[in-house]
Order: C-alpha cells, then sequence, then structure tokens
C-alpha cells in the first residue's frame, strides 16, 4: 500500500536556488552540490520497498504512508538528509494543504483525499534559502472503511432455494470494487456487482447457513459482515384434521385435531375457522361458533413462520343456543255425549333456526309424525272419567325437546 504513493506521483520538480547573498563564513557552494547534468534532467525518483526517494543533488527527501485501511489512519513520514545545516540552519516543509513544519524528519496526514504537491526547503537561516526540492503525493485521506452490508430476498416462490443477495455496502471515500460472498454451504462467490443470487443445497428440513459478504475498496480496503440465512426444508406432509362436536345442543364446542404425517418438530398449527374471528393456534384446539353454518376450516401447518402445509374441509355448527323450546296450547272444540275433540296448536320455537318437525302423541293411541303445528284429535267417552298425557316433540338444528300436558276426559 505504501508503494502505491509513486503511482500517483503527479509530477517532479526540482529548483535549485542559491542566494545572492553569502554569509562571509560559510561556504555554500561546498553545502548543495549540483551538478550540468542533475540540472538538465531534473530530481530523481527511485522507490526502496515502501519508501520513495527524491533526490536533487545532494539533497535527499524521503516519504512513506502508513495504510488508511481501520484501524490505521493514513500517516505520511517525511525526511531530509544529505546537506551539513550551517549553525542556525533547518530544513522547511510544505505539505501542499496549508500546513508546514521545520525538522529534518516529521509526519503529516491529510484529511481528504487529492494530490499534494510538498516542497522541501534548505533553509540557511529564515532569510537565505539554500535549495528547494518540491515532488508530488497521492493522498488517500481518512475513511477510506468501507461497511459491508447486505439484504437478502426469496423472490422465486417455484423455487424456494434460489435467494437474491443485494449488496447495499458502502465507503466514504473512494470506490467497492469486489464482492465477495461465502454461502456457509461449502462454496463462495466473487463479483464486481452488489447484485448476486445464489442456489442452495435443496435438504428434507429447513437449515441455516452463515452467508458472508466481504467487501474490498479501490484502496485495498476490506469489511465483512454475516447473516443466517435459513432455506426452507422439502416437506412431505400429508393428512387432515378430525372434529367431535361436545354438547351440541346444550353448549356446542368443536374439538379440531389434526392428523398429518411427516410434521417436523417446532412446527405450529394455525386455524381459520372462516366465522371472521382471526386465525388461532394450537393442537387440538376446542372452538366455539356463534352463529350456526356450514364453515369452511382451514388449518395450516408453519415452521419459523413459514407456511409448510394447508388442508380444510366444511364443518357444521349448530351455533349459540341451537336447541328448540316446546310448548303447545290445547283447547277443547266441543263435546258430545259420548266423546270429546280437541285441538293442540305449537306455541314452539327456536333462536338460530327454523323447527323441522312436529311429533305429536295424543296419549289415546294416536300419534301425527307429519308437519303440523296445528292439529286436532278425538277422545272417547267411558263409565268413568279418565286423563290422557299429551306429548309434542319438536326438533331443529338436530336437537329437540319435549312438552307435555294432561288433558282429562269426563264420563259419558
Amino acid at each position: 500500500m505504501k508503494q502505491l504513493s509513486v503511482l500517483f506521483l503527479v509530477g517532479f520538480m526540482a529548483i535549485l536556488l542559491f542566494s545572492c547573498k553569502k554569509e562571509a563564513d560559510i561556504d555554500l557552494d561546498k553545502l548543495v552540490q549540483v551538478d550540468s547534468v542533475q540540472i538538465t534532467k531534473g530530481a530523481i525518483v527511485t522507490v526502496a520497498r515502501d519508501t520513495t526517494i527524491v533526490t536533487y543533488g545532494n539533497v535527499e527527501a524521503k516519504f512513506s504512508q502508513t495504510s488508511t485501511c481501520y484501524p490505521s489512519k493514513e500517516v505520511f513520514t517525511f525526511s531530509a538528509s544529505g546537506v551539513g545545516l550551517p549553525a542556525g540552519g533547518y530544513y522547511s516543509w510544505s505539505f501542499g494543504d496549508g500546513n508546514i513544519a521545520n525538522g529534518a524528519t516529521t509526519t503529516h496526514s491529510y484529511q481528504a483525499a487529492g494530490s499534494f504537491v510538498v516542497t522541501l526547503m534548505v533553509m540557511a537561516n529564515a532569510n537565505n534559502m539554500l535549495a528547494k526540492v518540491s515532488f508530488g503525493v497521492k493522498a488517500l485521506g481518512q475513511q477510506t472503511k468501507p461497511e459491508a452490508i447486505f439484504t437478502t430476498k426469496f423472490d422465486f416462490p417455484q423455487n424456494i432455494n434460489y435467494v437474491t443477495f443485494n449488496s447495499a455496502s458502502s465507503i466514504n471515500q473512494g470506490d467497492i470494487i469486489q464482492f465477495k460472498y461465502n454461502w456457509g454451504d461449502g462454496t463462495e462467490y466473487i463479483s464486481s456487482v452488489g447484485l448476486v443470487r445464489h442456489e442452495f443445497p435443496k435438504k428434507v428440513n429447513d437449515t441455516s447457513y452463515a452467508v458472508k459478504l466481504t467487501v474490498l475498496s479501490n484502496f485495498g480496503c476490506t469489511d465483512d459482515t454475516t447473516v443466517q440465512v435459513t432455506i426452507p426444508g422439502m416437506y412431505s406432509i400429508k393428512g387432515k384434521f378430525k372434529t367431535e362436536s361436545i354438547d351440541a345442543c346444550t353448549n356446542e364446542r368443536i374439538l379440531f385435531t389434526a392428523e398429518a404425517e411427516n410434521v417436523p418438530t417446532g412446527a405450529v398449527y394455525e386455524w381459520d375457522f372462516s366465522d371472521g374471528t382471526g386465525p388461532r393456534t394450537g393442537n387440538p384446539i376446542l372452538y366455539k361458533y356463534k352463529h350456526p353454518n356450514d364453515y369452511d376450516v382451514i388449518m395450516t401447518i408453519k415452521l419459523n413462520g413459514r407456511e409448510i402445509y394447508k388442508t380444510n374441509k366444511l364443518v357444521n355448527s349448530k351455533g349459540e343456543n341451537p336447541r328448540p323450546k316446546a310448548v303447545f296450547e290445547e283447547t277443547l272444540v266441543w263435546d258430545y255425549p259420548t266423546s270429546q275433540r280437541w285441538s293442540f296448536n305449537s306455541k314452539s320455537t327456536i333462536p338460530t333456526s327454523t323447527i323441522d318437525s312436529y311429533h305429536w302423541n295424543f296419549g289415546n293411541g294416536n300419534t301425527n309424525n307429519e308437519f303440523y303445528s296445528f292439529i286436532e284429535t278425538s277422545y272417547n267417552k267411558e263409565t268413568i272419567g279418565k286423563s290422557y298425557t299429551v306429548q309434542l316433540i319438536v326438533t331443529g338444528n338436530g336437537c329437540a325437546d319435549t312438552a307435555r300436558k294432561t288433558i282429562t276426559i269426563p264420563p259419558k
């Protein structure tokens, strides 16, 4: 990384200046030695490992830089040599960003990326410059570490093992030039773009993979992040569910029990009873309907929030108050010397439905099972008075209720 600075040198300029005024006790010609060839060709630049050396005559400037990748901070180190300075002499540096420093060795950091012209001045004193060497450096600045981020999306319903990965990685300075995905299934993929897709192996059970993304910037900095990706298993579930009605005609509740095979451990049973109350979970599960009806009940099996099986069937419910109430009135229609005729009028009701049948037993051996809510029958008089129990059974919603009354026939 440190050698890269040589590749970005924006040019080199070396100018040797001699003061018009010479101090009587200093031989300035001996301090800075430049021959005609060097003056013609300018500065000489060499690279030794991670250090760049700029020479002009016997003036030598060296610089190197540290990595900008976190947790490092890019720092340039500059050093000057080659001249035996007189008493009071010094080296002065101008870094091209408005900052200066003095000393044979100094350090400097650039806050922003860019190309800068660094100038080294050899000073006999504050008013007498012996030589000046200028050269370019390429600074990467600070905050060059990328941040690795990516999202996943299962956007191929026909192939749940095929997953889309989209990098949302960013960098403050520079560009991300490489995206390396390690899928966690023994394979990896390197791309120059952040949007890639991968097909994971098909397995019977849900399988989680630690997917790792490593991003590389053009400055050589890297960052990585790992996300757990769960690939759904291919489950061969089959079966339905059974229902059992409890206290159907008094306080109906229906017990739903799944009868499914090959259901994985940890699966959740979710029920939609199709009456607008929303899903419920459990197995078995007891449920009470408010209204009588045929309901299309849906049982869904989920694992880790994902649907892995679904089945349904119609279920009949009697609802609340399904049982009819049997009531009737009796009326003497006429009275003959040898017989009496009575009428019976049903006042039976059912709260949530309609009555399906009327079953009359008049107690005198006569019955009627036709759909009559109003009916008449005759009783013969005997030598002594006699009582008869009249019974009405009404049905509705599959439930029944019975009402009884006693009538007395006088003797003839």
